[in-house]
């Protein structure tokens, strides 16, 4: 399952939490990953039974509703019993949250006459965070989604770094294993580390990015110099969590499964990956 995934379950056992699932659930804008809420998502989509009703749909369901339910009662002012069904209880509560969202009545058939009402009523029921200043740097469709994850976390300092491990409890011999002389920070393990910055440093040259030694640096200068949608300001944002992604799974590589790769290997891969983008870019119209 994708909560599986993300939120660290593996063959039934619960890993350390680095990051709720309700924040998962939230628009890259807000630092999600543009999961839908369960809970608020169904609450839209029974929405759709609503839209039928107001608008008299030409379907069974609606003529038999009108006939044996309704009798002549409109569905907003009608009221539920314990003879009604389950399905029918629950229409009714959506209805009811709808009235509530939107203030009354009137609004609530104004916003179902719109075409993206269920998308409205959803963003409306979801709990809101705070915009997160750099997510236009993630939220490009040219870049690759997993990418976008493990950039996201990082931006938040949401990884399991042995900082962040050590912080909730966990004792572990905090060392950088990509240079082993420092202590293991999100800071260090993406920019100060002489692996890293070697790393930085060709892939930096490549694009035209000027050299920066920590993250709130490098996003600092992409929030300011790469709006828009120009290729080459394309490539820098692909090639930002590119980097970090890559360097990322050095690390768990050489944790886990005791495989190294000199930073030469990384920056190929690097430039392969941002190409590869590039050619899929020239040739698919949806990542325009």
């Amino acid at each position: 399952m994708c909560k599986d995934f993300l939120w660290g379950i593996a063959e039934g056992q619960r890993r350390m939490v680095f990051k709720s699932w309700g924040s998962l659930c939230k628009p890259r804008k807000e630092g999600g990953v543009d999961i839908k809420e369960i809970l608020s998502w169904n609450k839209a989509q029974m929405m759709n039974w609503l839209y039928k009703l107001e608008t008299n749909t030409p379907n069974v369901w609606v003529q038999s509703v009108n006939a044996y339910i309704l009798k002549g009662v409109s569905f907003w002012d009608f009221q539920v019993t314990a003879a009604h069904s389950w399905l029918w209880g629950n229409i009714i509560t959506c209805r009811d949250s709808l009235i509530d969202l939107t203030g009354g009545v009137s609004q609530a058939k104004e916003l179902l006459s719109l075409s993206d009402y269920k998308l409205q009523v959803y963003e409306g029921l979801r709990e809101k965070g705070p915009t997160l200043s750099v997510y236009k740097t993630l939220s490009d469709t040219f870049n690759y989604p997993k990418h976008v994850i493990i950039g996201l976390l990082a931006i938040q300092n949401k990884l399991p770094t042995v900082d962040n491990v050590f912080r909730r409890g966990m004792m572990l011999v905090n060392r950088c294993v990509l240079c082993e002389n420092h202590s293991e920070t999100a800071s260090h393990l993406f920019f100060d580390c002489a692996y890293s910055a070697t790393v930085w440093q060709t892939v930096s040259q490549w694009l035209q990015i000027p050299p920066k030694t920590q993250l709130p640096q490098v996003l600092h200068w992409f929030k300011g110099h790469n709006r828009g949608k120009s290729w080459l300001k394309r490539q820098r944002r692909c090639l930002l969590l590119c980097t970090l992604y890559l360097l990322w799974n050095e690390r768990n590589k050489r944790i886990f499964k005791d495989l190294a790769a000199p930073p030469s290997v990384l920056i190929r891969k690097v430039q392969y990956l941002v190409l590869t983008r590039l050619q899929a870019l020239a040739s698919d119209d949806s990542l325009y």
